[in-house]
């Protein structure tokens, strides 16, 4: 994968929209116009996969399982390493520092993002605000 070629790390909320009963077309849209720039982590592809296993058995969950391997796991997936750890334990510390604070998970999704210099896109730009990534809301 050529790094310069991508712009987005795409949430699980936004790469999960078009398998909704009604998904946002505009999201769908976005993820259409956008899709050779999008990226997704490791963090991302698990919180998807998980979200898939915790179904019930059944015609939605082979449905979605499908989706995953058809779709998801297709999608390049940026590696959670070295210089990703370090920036994570970085913007921790930033974070301390100012008296604030971010869910796990979102910290180390921003730290991929900044490592990379990515645009986060994602309905929950209010996780993101201080990490000092770029954020773009696809829903609105």
């Amino acid at each position: 994968m050529d790094e310069k070629s991508v712009t987005f790390l795409a949430d699980s909320n936004v790469l999960s929209e078009p398998t909704k009963l009604r998904p946002d077309s505009k999201v769908e849209h976005w993820l259409r116009v956008n899709e050779p720039e999008i990226v997704v982590d490791s963090i991302i592809l698990g919180e998807v996969r998980l979200g898939v296993l915790q179904l019930e058995r059944g015609r939605r969950r082979q449905a979605l399982e499908h989706w995953f391997q058809n779709v998801v796991a297709g999608i390049a997936c940026m590696p959670w390493a070295t210089a990703t750890a370090l920036r994570w334990a970085d913007l921790m510390v930033e974070l301390q520092r100012k008296g604030r604070t971010m869910p796990l998970m979102d910290s180390m999704i921003a730290a991929t993002a900044l490592v990379h210099d990515l645009t986060i896109v994602t309905r929950n730009v209010r996780d993101f605000e201080n990490a000092g990534v770029d954020v773009i809301n696809p829903f609105e």
